[in-house]
C-alpha cells in the first residue's frame, strides 16, 4: 500500500510538472495588406512565392482593359501584353518567373512567360487559346492549350523552348496546374467524352489517373 500511495504521488507531481511546463499557444496574428490596382478599380491576387512576390491581375486606368501585374517589395509593376488588350499572371516561382495568359494582337489569347522582363509567348497546341497556370523552379510551365482545329483543349508543358501535348486520360480534354522541381505535373483529365473529369500525376511520359474519392 506504501509503495502504491508512493507511486501515486510521484504521477500526480509528474502530471503537474507537465502542466506548469505545458507552453501557451500565442493566437495567429495577421496582417491584410492592400496591394493596391493598376489605376481600375479591382484587382485579383492569384499566385505567390517563397519570397512574398506576389501575381494576378488588375484594372487599368477607366477599367477598360485588365493587366498581369507583379507585386514585389511595396510596388505593383504592370507586365504588359503579347500585344493585346488584355493580360493575368496565374504563377511565379522562387525566381520571379510569371506565367499567364494574355491577349495578342489578332485577338487570340497565349500563354506567357515573363522573365528579365520580357513577356514571351509559349504559343499554343494548335489552336487559338492557351494559358499557362504553374512554373517550376527549373523555368518549366504548365497550363492546357487548344489543339488543331480548337476542337479540344489538352494539358502541356513548356520546357526548353517546346510545349509538349500531355494527353488526356482517354476523354476529350484536360488541364495541368502545377508542377514541381521533378518535373512532375498535376492537373485534370476527362476520362471519356467531355464529361467526368479526374485528378492525373504526369510523370516519367506517363499520365496517372488519381481516381476519386469515391464520387
Amino acid at each position: 500500500m506504501q509503495h502504491r500511495i508512493l507511486s501515486l504521488h510521484l504521477f500526480a507531481a509528474v502530471m503537474v510538472g507537465i502542466s506548469w511546463t505545458t507552453p501557451t499557444l500565442a493566437a495567429a496574428l495577421y496582417t491584410i495588406t492592400d496591394l493596391g490596382t493598376l489605376g481600375g478599380t479591382t484587382t485579383d491576387a492569384w499566385g505567390i512565392n517563397s519570397n512574398g512576390q506576389v501575381v494576378g491581375r488588375s484594372d487599368t486606368t477607366g477599367d477598360i482593359t485588365s493587366r498581369a501585374f507583379l507585386y514585389s517589395n511595396g510596388v505593383m509593376t504592370n507586365l504588359g501584353t503579347l500585344g493585346g488588350i488584355s493580360s493575368y499572371a496565374y504563377g511565379i516561382n522562387n525566381n520571379g518567373q510569371v506565367v499567364g495568359q494574355s491577349y495578342t494582337s489578332d485577338d487570340a489569347a497565349h500563354a506567357f512567360r515573363y522573365s528579365g522582363n520580357v513577356m514571351t509567348d509559349l504559343g499554343t497546341l494548335g489552336g487559338t487559346y492557351s494559358s499557362a497556370s504553374g512554373i517550376n523552379s527549373n523555368g518549366q510551365v504548365v497550363g492546357w492549350s487548344d489543339t488543331t482545329n480548337d476542337v479540344a483543349s489538352h494539358a502541356f508543358l513548356y520546357s526548353s523552348g517546346v510545349m509538349t501535348d500531355l494527353g488526356t486520360l482517354g476523354g476529350d480534354s484536360s488541364s495541368a496546374f502545377g508542377i514541381n522541381s521533378n518535373g512532375q505535373v498535376v492537373g485534370q483529365s476527362n476520362i471519356t467524352g467531355n464529361d467526368v473529369s479526374h485528378a492525373f500525376l504526369y510523370s516519367g511520359g506517363i499520365m496517372t489517373d488519381l481516381g476519386t474519392l469515391g464520387g
